[in-house]
């Protein structure tokens, strides 16, 4: 079986260019610097090769995951530390998501999203007034 020079030599450019993505947490510019190609060669791959798009599109996900995570740490720490706006910030932006997150998860696992009202209880009495009208569990 014979092997074009070229499409080897571009097979190694796209795992390298994987492998930088990674590196440099989904940075086209740098990691296509890094591998010696132009961005624009990158993105001519991702329309002409559906596997290269499959592992960019992976590797963006992982990165993102990362970035993520360790802002995420970061401003734990902050809020370890008393810093009462980071803590508000942060449940803004998680209850803020949280349905969405719900919706998402529901789809990837093939289950239907059940809509539930949520009342909120403000004092002991009324809690224990609807615990009396439920019965026992």
């Amino acid at each position: 079986m014979n092997t074009n020079p070229d499409e080897a030599v571009t097979a190694i450019h796209k795992k390298e260019m994987v492998n930088a993505l990674e590196a440099y947490m989904g940075n086209v510019t740098a990691a296509a610097q890094k591998v010696g190609i132009t961005p624009r060669t990158h993105y001519r791959w991702l329309k002409e090769d559906p596997e290269y798009a499959d592992a960019t599109e992976n590797m963006k996900d992982i990165s993102y995951r990362r970035v993520k995570d360790s802002l995420i740490e970061k401003a734990l720490k902050k809020i370890d530390e008393g810093d009462t706006p980071m803590l508000m910030k942060m449940l803004s932006i998680y209850l803020k998501k949280l349905p969405e997150e719900m919706e998402r998860a529901a789809r990837i696992n093939n289950v239907p999203l059940v809509r539930a009202r949520i009342k909120y209880i403000d004092t002991r009495e009324e809690a224990e007034e609807i615990m009396r009208r439920r019965g026992p569990i």
